[in-house]
């Protein structure tokens, strides 16, 4: 028989210090878990393989509505290109009527008069022609459309580029920022649960005696804060999934973050920064779309300045003339009509002087994207310089934390340690998880923009660089 004395001890020992479940150093030591909640996205099985990033960016630069309308664009310039093309060859126009006439007309032409020759006369006449004209010289007029159109196509090309460029972008920030929220939302769960299991000590020391109340009150208010920010957690990685969704145009349960592949840290570019913005120079989009718009503008002033000069066609006409009660009467001719300006009341200078001027902004424009260029490609250094020595500290700053959590713990296990102690510990080490996690999107964000700058992004791209090989 145990006695009462005994009893009473066994009672007011507190189980949750001593009988600890390793579970909560589990939490507290795995920077990244899976978690279950309404928000959370459920874990992909086998029988539906993640979704890796290059098909999340191969999948929206198929259906994003932005995409297609510049694809369109591209197929606009084209068939203009086509137009100027076609009209190098001759010009063949059919032409008919059919007029009634208050008082007679001739029904057809006189090519000879005498006085026995009465040409026929009518009320109504019928008249069809075939009219052919091919330009001799044309002052270089055809030679200049033909520049503006290819340019203006080559324009559309390089805007398809860099919206392609953009989109691909978009859908790496969505897809790491879904990841990224994960993480964070994973460790504010982490959290969660080490002051559950704190608050559960506290009361259960509290019951028997062995605690102030206020360690109660403080660790309730500690979990209450920690469930706040789990909540804007699971809120912000439910925004970031269904922000992926609407670029793939897909359903927010096809972009839980359950269902992403992870990716990893890409290799550091070979390029130095002079390097890097010249390349983002030369084959940036953006900026390749401005010096196409600098060709279009130059053969628009060629175009217009056209005017002044002389222009030569060939022509020829088929014609049939019939009234109601003869026969038809075939004529033809053919020749060349040369056509030379002399005052038009000043529109053509207005003409050449807008073209110029379109050629002026152009320019302009295009070294304003070269500024541009340069600048980006410095801001995207800086931000992974930056970035990377942030992701690199804080890593090691959460391990460190993780393990100052777990000595905080045995400490207030054995009654060495303070609650105030192990609380700050807990949500410090949820605080430089989540700039970790921040810091290492920003290193992946920070390469894709470099790889956009350069006109590099694409499915393949991500496939190379980015994804982890299965």
């Amino acid at each position: 028989m145990i006695p009462i004395a005994r009893r009473i001890r066994r009672a007011r020992r507190p189980r949750g210090p001593r009988n600890m479940p390793r579970l909560l150093l589990t939490l507290l030591l795995t920077p990244t878990l899976v978690h279950a909640s309404p928000a959370a996205p459920a874990p992909a099985t086998s029988a539906e393989p993640p979704l890796t990033l290059s098909a999340a960016v191969e999948r929206a630069l198929g259906r994003y509505p932005a995409v297609t309308a510049a694809r369109l664009r591209v197929a606009e310039a084209t068939e203009a290109t086509g137009e100027v093309a076609a009209s190098r060859g001759p010009i063949l126009k059919l032409n008919a009527s059919a007029l009634g006439y208050d008082d007679p007309m001739i029904t057809s032409p006189i090519h000879s008069f005498h006085p026995a020759e009465i040409p026929p006369f009518g009320d109504t006449l019928a008249q069809g022609s075939l009219n052919v004209t091919y330009t001799l010289i044309d002052s270089g007029a055809r030679r200049e459309r033909t520049r503006q159109a290819e340019a203006q196509e080559a324009a559309a090309g390089a805007a398809l580029s860099a919206t392609e460029q953009a989109i691909a972008a978009r859908v790496a920030a969505a897809y790491a920022g879904a990841l990224a929220r994960s993480e964070i939302f994973a460790a504010q769960q982490a959290r969660t649960e080490a002051l559950t299991l704190e608050l559960d000590r506290a009361r259960q020391l509290f019951a028997v005696g062995k605690a102030a109340e206020v360690e109660t009150l403080r660790a309730d208010a500690a979990l209450a804060a920690a469930e706040a920010e789990r909540t804007r957690a699971a809120s912000a990685l439910d925004s970031a999934e269904r922000d992926l969704a609407r670029l793939l145009s897909a359903a927010p349960e096809a972009t839980r973050a359950g269902r992403l592949a992870p990716w990893k840290t890409p290799a550091p570019r070979a390029e130095t920064r002079g390097e890097l913005q010249a390349l983002a120079v030369a084959a940036g989009p953006a900026v390749e779309q401005a010096r196409q718009q600098i060709l279009a503008a130059e053969a628009a002033r060629g175009l217009a300045r056209s005017a002044y000069f002389p222009k030569l066609d060939l022509v020829g006409a088929l014609q049939e003339f019939r009234e109601a009660e003869s026969s038809y009467v075939t004529d033809w001719n053919a020749g060349v009509q040369l056509v030379v300006p002399l005052w038009d009341g000043g529109q053509t200078g207005r003409r050449v002087a807008r073209a110029a001027a379109q050629r002026d902004t152009a320019t302009a424009l295009l070294a304003q994207s070269e500024l541009e260029a340069h600048e980006a490609v410095d801001r995207a250094l800086a931000t992974l310089a930056d970035a990377g020595a942030r992701a690199s500290a804080l890593g090691r700053a959460a391990d460190r934390l993780a393990e100052v959590a777990r000595v905080q713990r045995l400490l207030l296990e054995v009654g060495s340690g303070t609650q105030v102690d192990y609380l700050a510990a807990l949500a410090e080490l949820a605080a430089t998880r989540a700039s970790a996690t921040e810091a290492r999107t920003a290193v992946l964000l920070s390469h894709v923009e470099l790889a956009r700058l350069a006109g590099e992004l694409s499915p393949d791209w991500f496939r190379r660089t980015l994804e982890i090989a299965p």
